[in-house]
C-alpha cells in the first residue's frame, strides 16, 4: 500500500448493513453503502470490508476487531447493534462493555478517525405487534445512548440515523423490510460522506435521498436480494432450528427464530 492509499485507506466492521445486504449486483456480489462511500476519489479507499451478517457487538469484538486493528487504516467504520436489539435477550450493560472496548481499540488503531452510526428505527418497517415495537424502540433508544456516549468519549464521528429520513416512508428499504435497498445504501453513503467531510461537525448540506431507480431495475434488484437471502441466510437459520429441535430444546410453543441483520 503506497503512502497516498494509506492516507485514505478504510476498513469496515459491523453487520449486514455494512456488508451490503439489500444491494446485490449481478452474480450475487454485494455492494452497499461502504462500496458507494469508497468508490469515488478523492474519498476513502476500501482496504477490507470485514462486516458480516448476523454480527453482534460481542461477535465483532471476537471475530473482526483484531483484524481491523492489525490493518491500522486511516479510517474505520463501525456500524453495529441491530442484531443485539432484535435478539431474544438484550443485556444493555454487556452491550456497553463490548461496544466501549471495541471503540477504544479502533480509535487507537485508526490513524485519522473512526465513523460510527446510531441505529435507525428498525421497528417502523417490521411486521410486529404494538408491544414488540415498543420493546424494540426501548432497546434501540438504550443502545443509541451507549453509541452516542461512547463515540463522544473516543472522539468518533457519528452518523445520526435518528435524524435521517424515516425508512418506512422513504422508499429506501428492500423487500425483507429490514435492510436498505440500493437507494437506501446510496443515501447512507451520502450521509456518511457528509459526516466525514465535516469531521465530526454539523454536516452541511444534508444529504438528500437519491432518485429512485427505474422500476425494472428495482424489480431485478429485489429478485436478486430474495435469491441472496435464500442462499445465505435461510439455510443457517433452518439448520440451527433443526438441530435445536433434535436436541429437544425447542418446544411447540416457542417463538420463531430471531431475524438476523
Amino acid at each position: 500500500m503506497d503512502m497516498t492509499t494509506r492516507s485514505r485507506s478504510l476498513v469496515a466492521v459491523g453487520d449486514s448493513l455494512s456488508e451490503g445486504v439489500g444491494d446485490p449486483c449481478r452474480g450475487g456480489v454485494l455492494r452497499g453503502w461502504i462500496h458507494y462511500l469508497t468508490s469515488e476519489p478523492p474519498g476513502p479507499e476500501l482496504v477490507a470490508n470485514l462486516a458480516r451478517s448476523g454480527t453482534t457487538v460481542a461477535t465483532l469484538r471476537r471475530d473482526q476487531l483484531a483484524r481491523a486493528v492489525a490493518l491500522a487504516p486511516a479510517y474505520i467504520t463501525c456500524v453495529i447493534g441491530v442484531n443485539d436489539v432484535i435478539a431474544g435477550h438484550f443485556d444493555i450493560a454487556r452491550f456497553e462493555d463490548d461496544y466501549a472496548h471495541v471503540l477504544a481499540e479502533l480509535s487507537t488503531a485508526a490513524t485519522v478517525g473512526v465513523l460510527t452510526m446510531t441505529l435507525h428505527d428498525v421497528a417502523a418497517a417490521l411486521p410486529a405487534s404494538r408491544a414488540r415495537r415498543a420493546e424494540l424502540r426501548r432497546r434501540i433508544a438504550g443502545a443509541n445512548e451507549v453509541i452516542e456516549r461512547v463515540s463522544r468519549r473516543h472522539g468518533a464521528w457519528m452518523v445520526d440515523a435518528r435524524t435521517a429520513a424515516p425508512v418506512d416512508r422513504a422508499g429506501i428499504v428492500c423487500v425483507d423490510r429490514l435492510h436498505p435497498n440500493r437507494r437506501g445504501h446510496r443515501y447512507l453513503a451520502a450521509l456518511a460522506g457528509d459526516v466525514l467531510r465535516a469531521r465530526g461537525g454539523v454536516p452541511e448540506p444534508r444529504a438528500a435521498i437519491p432518485e429512485a431507480d427505474p422500476l425494472r431495475e428495482r424489480i431485478a434488484s429485489g429478485a436478486r436480494h430474495t435469491l441472496w437471502v435464500a442462499r445465505h441466510l435461510v439455510p443457517p437459520l433452518a439448520g440451527a432450528l433443526f438441530t435445536a429441535r433434535r436436541a429437544g430444546r425447542v418446544r411447540a410453543s416457542a417463538p420463531p427464530a430471531d431475524r438476523r441483520y
